[in-house]
């Protein structure tokens, strides 16, 4: 199923979240962060907040981090401030077990003032999203995998940035989805980079510790966003029909 096929409707509250089914929640950050954004956040998020050298990039965070409290809280009857997470080795967050009895697995993004939420019961989750811009082509040179460049080559002039960053964004949920981070080179594994196919994870290098099951969906919540979602089905049970996409209102 291509991207476009997604509805993105502006929905409040948070709706449900049935067994099976993957939510994804998208949002502006480009708006000055309102005092109940400030106070949602924890001491840590507060503190790395602070920290930024930008009033922009401070502002992003605020909006990117408060909203996901909150969408967090309303799928588990909290507050988004009582949510308190824990991260693996390499940074991947997780809420807290006894905050968490509907053992909710989520993933964030934040890039170029979008952001985007995924939310599942089920499935282990990554989520990548990036705003379409000029990029230099030595980016795919140092990281793509030799099959990737090749097709990526073959792409007509309109289609190398969307080829791009198709790539790109596979490529960084499922290392988010694996809680990974970037510890794993990025020519470890092929994806696909023709934007015009569903997005796929087409190959593994002996060396890769990827597990087996994952599934890539295309999404884009505006024209100028390319974004994919990486979700690990391993029984086979997921079906494109139980993923949702929402907007949150600004």
């Amino acid at each position: 199923m291509n991207a476009q096929n997604y509805f993105w409707p502006r929905t409040e509250p948070v709706p449900p979240l049935s067994a099976n089914q993957v939510h994804v929640w998208a949002w502006d950050l480009d708006f000055p962060p309102l005092p109940r954004d400030w106070e949602i956040l924890s001491e840590a998020e507060t503190g790395r907040a602070q920290r930024f050298v930008f009033p922009q990039d401070r502002d992003r965070y605020v909006r990117a981090h408060s909203a996901m409290r909150s969408l967090l809280g309303g799928y588990l009857g909290l507050s988004g401030a009582e949510i308190s997470f824990s991260t693996n080795a390499y940074g991947k967050p997780q809420i807290e077990p006894e905050k968490n009895p509907q053992r909710i697995r989520f993933n964030l993004t934040h890039s170029a003032g979008i952001a985007a939420l995924a939310v599942s019961r089920d499935y282990e989750l990554g989520i990548d999203m990036e705003r379409i811009r000029p990029i230099d082509a030595d980016v795919a040179e140092h990281h793509f995998s030799s099959r990737e460049l090749l097709t990526l080559r073959t792409l007509l002039p309109e289609q190398w940035l969307p080829g791009f960053y198709r790539c790109w964004t596979s490529k960084e949920a499922l290392l988010k989805g694996e809680g990974l981070g970037l510890n794993l080179p990025l020519d470890g594994f092929d994806v696909e980079v023709h934007p015009q196919r569903p997005a796929a994870l087409l190959g593994l290098r002996p060396q890769a510790p990827i597990a087996a099951g994952w599934l890539l969906v295309e999404l884009s919540p505006a024209e100028d966003i390319v974004g994919t979602l990486a979700l690990r089905d391993a029984t086979g049970k997921f079906e494109r029909s139980s993923l949702q996409c929402f907007r949150l209102g600004a």
